[in-house]
């Protein structure tokens, strides 16, 4: 099983054909959003291509019993896309204010501080702030935690006519290393 975050991007709408792969390479995927990341895709989009709820809300009486545990102890990878500054400096401090957060805290580690799964980042973001030394610290630190990073790439940016390094791979390649991460 695939757990699937979404940040608060321009970028979120691509999580839907990252999801839409999955499913179709017959993966389980459960997603769970940030609280900005759905002013950009509504939760029930993905739960109609998941088949799953969607959770944003640490607190939600509906939710699994301690969603963050459970669904960080039963995926086999966890994949956060789009990744946004504000989410890589979250996960770099180990907050947990958010469900998202919450969930990469929890993924199970060895005695050493191994991963026991693959984490991915799929960093989407104004190349501005991807820039950012403050990015760049949070981006470090995240691979010395043992999280993979996928992209970001160079092209067309969010608002109509920036190009720059900071757009979100494409679900494809996503997708594939993801899949790909696990057989290792």
């Amino acid at each position: 099983m695939i757990v699937l975050g979404v940040t608060g991007s321009i970028a979120a709408y691509k999580a839907a054909d990252i999801l839409r792969l999955f499913v179709k390479a017959g993966e389980e995927v459960h997603v769970v959003m940030t609280p900005a990341a759905t002013h950009f895709v509504g939760p029930l989009t993905f739960q109609g291509l998941s088949g799953h709820p969607v959770f944003s809300d640490t607190l939600d009486p509906q939710a699994y019993q301690m969603t963050h545990l459970a669904l960080a102890e039963k995926a086999s990878a966890v994949l956060v896309a789009p990744a946004s500054a504000d989410s890589l400096s979250r996960f770099a401090s180990g907050c947990a204010g958010d469900l998202v957060s919450a969930i990469l805290l929890a993924v199970p580690r060895s005695t050493a501080g191994k991963l026991k799964i693959p984490v991915l980042l799929a960093p989407a973001m104004h190349e501005s702030m991807w820039l950012h030394p403050a990015t760049q610290a949070n981006v470090k630190s995240l691979k010395e935690y043992g999280y993979q990073f996928i992209g970001p790439e160079k092209g067309n940016l969010g608002r109509a006519g920036d190009v720059g390094e900071g757009r979100m791979s494409e679900p494809q390649a996503i997708a594939q290393q993801v899949l790909k991460s696990r057989a290792r």
